[in-house]
């Protein structure tokens, strides 16, 4: 991932980064305000406190404030294993949450996997705040979210391949995914294949996030007396508008396998049969949904 420099002069190492470090940990943060991840780093680099961070990541790009082999003091342990072992990933725009929030959220997961990789490291090398000082952080993530959520959406790109293979029938692929609320205006939490359904009777779905374990997955919503949306592909974006009533899904990939995925209608509070992907060539097939009826909940897995 592109990651923009933006280092601490080698004057304050004393005041921000006054050890070598080796690694053996993430440390993940939220900031508690609305900053961009540039003026984050740019305001960290500029006052005189001890207070640091190596990265601030928000909806648009990563940015880098502290050497990756010079501690910072972010985890309030004082010379503890947080602040003198921990790479230190702040995500932004949690103050407000929405939108922004998610999407830094999710790019902050993709760059931790990505920082996973390289070093050889298995999830249980991501840490949060809260476990060194019992600080309430990464506050949104914890209280909106759920820390098992963002671990799981760390480890989906972790296991993720650079480029779509071909899978051996006997390999499971698993779909992760998860909706938009209306009512409680806030991604609900992740969803694996048939564990649970993503969704809450009752709320309406405005929007659907999707991944893999293997391989892409593409699909699109329709929106309830509109029109369907552009398709996507995994979660570069998410399929909907927030704040508008889906009532149709389609879903397909190219893994070769068959995806399923069944919707749930609010009004009559009954679920329909389960379809399969969808033909590019012809929009109209393979839709799961009765146009002109909300859905508040969805199921998906690839057989």
């Amino acid at each position: 991932m592109n990651i923009i420099k933006n280092l601490v002069d080698k004057s304050k190492y004393g005041i921000k980064c006054p050890f070598v470090m080796t690694a053996t940990r993430i440390v993940v943060h939220e900031t508690a305000n609305d900053a961009s991840a540039e003026n984050e780093i740019a305001y960290m680099r500029r006052n005189d406190k001890e207070s640091s961070f190596h990265f601030a990541v928000d909806d648009k790009q990563i940015v880098q404030g502290i050497p990756l082999d010079r501690n910072a003091w972010h985890a309030g342990d004082g010379n503890g294993k947080g602040n003198r072992e921990g790479i230190a990933v702040e995500i932004c725009y949690s103050k407000s949450g929405g939108e922004r929030w998610q999407k830094s959220v999710d790019n902050a997961a993709r760059f931790i996997a990505e920082l996973l990789k390289e070093r050889n490291w298995g999830v249980d090398k991501v840490t949060k705040h809260q476990d060194y000082s019992g600080k309430n952080c990464p506050h949104r993530i914890l209280s909106d979210y759920g820390w098992n959520n963002f671990v799981n959406l760390v480890s989906n790109y972790l296991n993720e391949e650079d480029k779509p293979v071909s899978v051996p029938t006997n390999k499971k692929i698993s779909v992760i995914y998860q909706v938009w609320d209306d009512v409680r205006n806030a991604w609900l939490p992740v969803v694996t294949d048939l564990t649970d359904y993503a969704g809450i009777y009752g709320h309406d779905v405005c929007a659907v996030f999707a991944a893999l374990s293997r391989g892409n997955i593409f699909y699109k919503v329709h929106i309830k007396g509109g029109r369907w949306l552009p398709e996507v592909k995994n979660r570069e974006d998410y399929a909907g508008l927030y704040n508008k009533p889906i009532d149709a899904l389609m879903m397909r990939t190219d893994t070769g396998r068959t995806i399923k995925y069944a919707v749930h209608l609010r009004r009559s509070g009954r679920w329909l049969p389960f379809v399969t992907g969808y033909n590019e060539k012809d929009s109209n097939n393979g839709f799961a949904g009765i146009l002109g009826q909300e859905i508040d909940a969805i199921k998906i897995y690839i057989e």
